[in-house]
């Protein structure tokens, strides 16, 4: 984003609104346009607004999120010096900032003090994400979050303090000793404030400190809030009941899983609490504590564990506002699990014709553009005029050059890398419509082939498939890195690739841009394979992820990293070259022959960079 851009949106909410009517209520109809352009200005996207009809005149009605909509009251009054309108506007932005930064939360185990802890971090955590971005928020929202709370009971007092004390930081005059806390626990998380886990962990540390307090509370109230806050009921997962057979079996298995080991010391002895696999039908399975040693601590063993992530952070294009926000999407690369070990040589064993045609013409390929390395100590043939002379050395009694052998090998400029990514969103499996087996059954073959196809020219692969479940969480699941082996383990994680979720495309291709570039090949591709246009759960513009996945594929161009797309989409043709351009996409209308027109798809493009 431009510094002209950031400095017009920091101010973008000024105090006061020039030429504002002054009315002491507004209704939500007559500000209905007003709000949505000022969430398209903030948030570059449109919001769903929908008003609250109040149950009663006297009523209070509170803002409200779902998953689709913003629900605001559908009329609110002037707050003091501060209008209507202007409470509309912080209510509809707070809701906003809901909808871009939260996360689910598991309310489980949770009593209502923590609960109501953990919202009021939740509420600081978003806020200063947004006015982190438009410091002129923050002037807005505090004025609508006076220091003295409406309700004098000490708990409610207490949470007001807090709520307004974590809305100042650095600004804040309360000396309250808990306030003074707060400040300082969410200050020293600054610098991970943006994973929505943090709310938590703050709150429920918060919650055990107030605990010790022997504050009164009113279980069955929600204490006080700002006017232009929703009720937080969209943070919490919905919990709903299980069928009774899945009770039954739930509860038959609750607790287990395969390969964990619990130590612990209790009256100087250490126990293993360890799972007791079922050997056969008539076998129980659970657990057996033993004695293992008389001294131990508490210890606790995982023989299974998954690979820790570390997301990478990448921009994500605005073309409406032609601006690009620095850090939007967060990619999770991990590598995928393990799955049928069988499956690999299956799949080859069906196509060993077609893997031999393959196999002849990589051959072909390779022996193009190679070069001729002569006098080496080792090699593929032998080098006659050099052995020769070497035989004329020894008769004549010198020393002869050992170096008799002829290498060839390919011309450094041709070697080439490749990555290639797999749409994983839940679309995938849905039946083709010709053979009526899952699009992803069919894709995983193709892909194999064409990664075998790879290997044997001798490029660099990396394998890995992507979704996402919002900005946030990218899931980038490598099957094969560029400095593994294409071997058996690599095929199986192939095998359990699965689809779920969303495709979040301008993100994974960043991100296989980056890697891509930390390779030596003068030739890079980036070939993606997907069944349809790029979306995600937190984007309502049909438009924006199109546009910002064609900004990620003219970028990746402009840093020497073509991109190319399979669409096994057969309506692809009214987007697909909008998003890759002129001749860099194959539209796939029937999937019969894709592991062979995925592969000759992968020659020719090599080919031509040859």
């Amino acid at each position: 984003m431009s510094v002209s851009m950031k400095t017009h949106m920091a101010n973008l909410i000024p105090p006061q609104l020039e030429a504002e009517p002054v009315v002491s209520s507004q209704s939500f109809e007559d500000v209905r346009h007003l709000l949505n352009l000022y969430l398209i200005a903030l948030w570059g996207q449109p919001f769903d607004l929908a008003g609250i009809p109040a149950a009663s005149e006297s009523a209070a009605v509170r803002p409200r999120i779902d998953q689709t909509h913003i629900r605001l009251p559908s009329s609110l009054s002037q707050q003091g010096e501060v209008t209507a309108r202007r409470v509309y506007i912080a209510a509809a932005v707070h809701a906003a900032a809901h909808h871009m930064y939260s996360q689910p939360l598991n309310p489980e185990s949770l009593n209502a003090r923590q609960r109501h802890l953990v919202e009021l971090v939740e509420d600081a955590r978003v806020e200063y994400l947004a006015f982190s971005h438009f410091p002129g928020l923050r002037r807005l929202w505090l004025d609508l979050h006076p220091p003295v709370s409406p309700d004098p009971t000490p708990f409610s007092t207490l949470m007001w303090r807090l709520s307004r004390g974590l809305l100042e930081l650095e600004q804040s005059t309360d000396d309250d000793f808990m306030v003074r806390k707060a400040i300082s626990l969410f200050q020293e998380r600054i610098s991970e404030i943006d994973d929505a886990r943090t709310a938590r962990e703050i709150g429920l540390r918060l919650a055990h400190d107030i605990g010790q307090m022997r504050l009164s509370m009113d279980e069955g109230s929600v204490p006080p809030m700002s006017i232009y806050r929703d009720d937080n009921q969209h943070l919490w997962y919905e919990e709903h009941p299980l069928p009774e057979e899945t009770k039954a079996a739930d509860q038959a298995t609750e607790g287990v899983q395969s390969g964990l080991q619990f130590e612990e010391a209790t009256e100087g002895r250490q126990l293993a609490f360890t799972d007791v696999p079922q050997v056969s039908s008539g076998a129980e399975a659970g657990y057996r504590i033993e004695e293992v040693t008389e001294d131990a601590q508490l210890t606790f063993f995982q023989t299974s564990e998954d690979e820790e992530t570390h997301p990478s952070r990448y921009p994500e294009w605005f073309a409406r506002f032609g601006v690009e926000r620095e850090n939007w999407c967060a990619v999770h690369e991990r590598k995928a699990q393990e799955g049928d070990k069988d499956w690999a040589p299956a799949v080859l064993a069906a196509n060993r014709p077609l893997l031999a045609h393959l196999r002849r013409v990589v051959g072909a390929l390779r022996s193009r553009h190679r070069v001729l390395l002569r006098k080496q100590e080792t090699g593929d043939e032998l080098d006659l005029d050099a052995a020769l002379r070497a035989m004329a050395d020894i008769r004549n009694g010198r020393e002869p050059d050992a170096r008799v052998f002829i290498r060839t090998q390919p011309q450094d400029d041709q070697v080439l890398a490749l990555s290639l990514l797999l749409d994983l969103s839940e679309s995938v499996n849905n039946p083709d419509p010709v053979s009526g087996r899952p699009i992803l059954d069919l894709a995983r073959e193709a892909v194999l082939l064409l990664a075998e196809t790879a290997t044997d020219l001798g490029s660099e692969l990396s394998l890995a498939g992507f979704h996402s479940q919002g900005r946030h969480l990218v899931d980038y699941q490598s099957a094969k890195r560029f400095d593994e082996p294409f071997d058996a383990a690599a095929k199986a994680r192939l095998a359990a690739f699965d689809g779920r979720y969303s495709t979040r495309m301008g993100a994974a291709i960043r991100h296989a841009t980056e890697v891509l570039l930390t390779r030596g090949a003068h030739n890079r591709i980036i070939l993606i394979m997907t069944d349809g246009e790029p979306s995600d759960i937190d984007v309502f513009d049909s438009e924006h992820l199109l546009l910002d996945t064609r900004q990620a594929v003219i970028e990746a161009r402009q840093r020497g990293v073509p991109v190319f797309c399979v669409s096994l989409d057969p309506g692809a043709d009214r987007y697909v070259e909008r998003i890759f351009g002129e001749g860099h996409f194959l539209v796939l209308d029937n999937l019969r022959h894709l592991p062979e027109r995925l592969s000759r798809l992968f020659l020719r493009l090599v080919s031509k960079k040859f």
